[in-house]
């Protein structure tokens, strides 16, 4: 009698835990659903997860798949089955080769560090080879920064880019310059102080030193500046 009560026993033991397993969803069942899910939306899955996990079993279409991230990073699944429940996966985002190789280029730096306005000299430079990708922004003619002005302070071992160099203006700001005024059938021609640096034909602010007007004028060389660049009398009055 007490042989067939434990063979009962465990008959109806290992019926029960057939029957409750046989009531789950594993993590490989639910990543085929999400990956699926995400598919039907043409994003890449990657989404990391236990296969062994349970949960209760669900109906498909007692399954809610939904983005809370908003670039499907975070993957919310909700059950609204019998026996509710709900998760979070995080869908890592497959990083895409860009196909772009560095490169190695020859640029210049400082040997030392050097204050504003320095005019560099080839015994101030030193060769620096730089990876770069794509388009370089760092100078690499020795003749373009041969004599040109630093436009900041530079630390040493920085490779040197245009930004760093001041322009080679035809009229540096506070150059004095010869203000060109035609007027009817005379040149009219008086002291300025340029404001501002132009190049040829730029429109700079310049100060007359006699009256302290400031006049707006084109540049037309290193020292003469006109109100209107297209004309140029000879006939000229000096004030």
């Amino acid at each position: 009698m007490k042989m067939i009560f434990k063979i009962t026993l465990f008959t109806f033991t290992f019926l029960s835990t057939t029957n409750l397993l046989s009531n789950t969803i594993n993590g490989v069942e639910l990543k085929n659903i999400v990956n699926s899910w995400l598919e039907e939306r043409d994003q890449l899955s990657n989404i990391n997860m236990l296969d062994e996990i349970k949960y209760p079993f669900c109906e498909r279409s007692k399954i809610i798949i939904s983005d809370i991230s908003g670039n499907y990073n975070l993957i919310k699944i909700k059950c609204v089955d019998k026996n509710p429940w709900q998760l979070i996966l995080r869908n890592k985002k497959i990083r895409e080769f860009s196909g772009k190789t560095k490169k190695t280029i020859k640029t210049y730096a400082l040997k030392r560090n050097l204050k504003n306005g320095t005019i560099l000299t080839k015994e101030h430079l030193k060769e620096i080879n730089k990876k770069v990708v794509g388009q370089s922004v760092y100078i690499t003619n020795y003749s373009d920064i041969l004599g040109k002005k630093l436009k900041r302070n530079m630390n040493k071992n920085i490779s040197l880019q245009f930004n760093d160099l001041q322009n080679d203006w035809l009229i540096e700001k506070n150059s004095i310059v010869t203000i060109i005024n035609n007027k009817a059938n005379i040149t009219i021609k008086e002291s300025g102080i340029a404001m501002e640096s132009a190049n040829f034909m730029d429109r700079l602010i310049v100060k007359n030193v006699k009256s302290g007007k400031v006049v707006h004028v084109y540049a037309k060389n290193k020292k003469n500046v006109v109100f209107n660049p297209k004309q140029f009398r000879p006939n000229v009055v000096n004030n």
